[in-house]
């Protein structure tokens, strides 16, 4: 059996693009993408909290979202999620599975620093031609 080789002697090839944390203009552009009414995890920002204070709270959060790329650290409940199950209405047998919708609760905060690296990766890609040309969206 042949064993894989290690990273340190992996060859990538060079990084198309240099990747720059988000700034406050990103940040408020992935505010205005969100959709309103989404609930986010219990003790956690939702979206129509920064949807309605993104121009106040924008500049304090660009420092904290830049500063989880600089100094390599990503909050663990950032990434922590919920996942409940709630009833489908109107549905005459709720013993089938497709009687009931699972919905993931997930922090405010990483929810809305994951839309900006996102953002920024379509982006990238696109600028860089690295999707291809049947890509949609």
């Amino acid at each position: 059996m042949e064993t894989p080789p290690t990273l340190s002697r992996t060859a990538y090839p060079p990084p198309a693009w240099n990747f720059q944390p988000p700034t406050d203009r990103a940040i408020l552009r992935a505010i205005h993408k969100m959709k309103n009414g989404k609930a986010t995890r219990i003790g956690t920002l939702p979206n129509d909290f920064f949807k309605a204070c993104g121009d106040i709270v924008v500049p304090h959060l660009g420092p904290i979202y830049r500063a989880t790329f600089t100094m390599n650290v990503y909050p663990r409940d950032w990434s922590d999620t919920e996942t409940i199950v709630l009833r489908k209405p109107g549905k005459p047998d709720y013993t089938k599975p497709g009687a009931w919708r699972p919905i993931v609760l997930s922090n405010g905060h990483g929810r809305l620093l994951n839309s900006c690296v996102a953002n920024e990766v379509v982006r990238q890609a696109e600028l860089q031609g690295l999707l291809p040309q049947t890509q949609f969206g």
